[in-house]
């Protein structure tokens, strides 16, 4: 059984998949029997996570997904704000931390169980991010320490 964030998750993800077809909220609401509220929530977070987009494209014209602002991200108000003050301020940083081997996971931070850890890998799963062949850029930036900036 879901937790209640990782059925928020879920229905974000559906959501998201759905929205990016051109369906309407209100459809989207009835397929994945939301309630007004919950349909409410997923409108504000859909709508936040493309302002932060297209802030970000409009400062930054070469961002890629791996420079869009944790603050801005899909993920719960409290999550953000923990790793925000962190000092995660990308989705770049996040990627980095949980590909690094030489760190301790972000399972080591105060505040973070595992339920949270899973929305993290989520919502790099959702952009791509996670280490491996996906992230070249990632990849490229390990090979070549120089490139990062």
């Amino acid at each position: 059984m879901l937790s209640q964030l990782e059925q928020v998750s879920a229905n974000l993800a559906a959501a998201r998949a759905l929205r990016a077809e051109g369906v309407p909220y209100r459809v989207i609401g009835r397929r994945l029997a939301l309630t007004t509220s919950q349909l409410g929530h997923i409108r504000r977070t859909l709508k936040r996570e493309k302002a932060g987009q297209t802030r970000l494209h409009r400062t930054m014209p070469g961002a890629t997904a791996r420079d869009f602002p944790v603050g801005r991200s899909a993920l719960p108000a409290g999550l953000r704000g923990i790793l925000t003050r962190a000092g995660y301020r990308t989705l770049g940083d996040l990627a980095d931390r949980i590909a690094d081997r030489d760190q301790p996971g972000l399972e080591t931070m105060p505040g973070l169980g595992p339920v949270r850890i899973r929305l993290v890998r989520a919502l790099l799963d959702e952009f791509g991010l996670r280490a491996g062949s996906s992230d070249l850029q990632a990849e490229i930036e390990a090979l070549f320490p120089d490139l990062r900036d």
